[in-house]
């Protein structure tokens, strides 16, 4: 099992905090996931980011049991 906690416009498909029983193999494949689960979210979920305990995670980053992933969409601030 994972745990993602989701940010921003992502609210809106997905609860803040969601656990997945079947952990997917990487991160590009867990995108591949959510994009499943809310198709009217694959433009935002293509552009996110995902960070790992904390730390910003490449696509080939393979997941383990347990980690906490959090996807976080571009954002504009000042």
């Amino acid at each position: 099992m994972i745990t993602l906690e989701f940010f921003a416009g992502l609210k809106d498909y997905f609860p803040s905090v969601m656990e997945v029983q079947e952990t997917p193999k990487d991160i590009n494949r867990l995108r591949r996931y959510l994009i499943d689960q809310q198709s009217f979210a694959t433009t935002l979920l293509e552009q996110c980011r995902f960070a790992v305990d904390d730390t910003f995670v490449q696509e080939d980053y393979k997941l383990r049991q347990g980690d906490l992933i959090l996807v976080i969409p571009p954002s504009s601030g000042g």
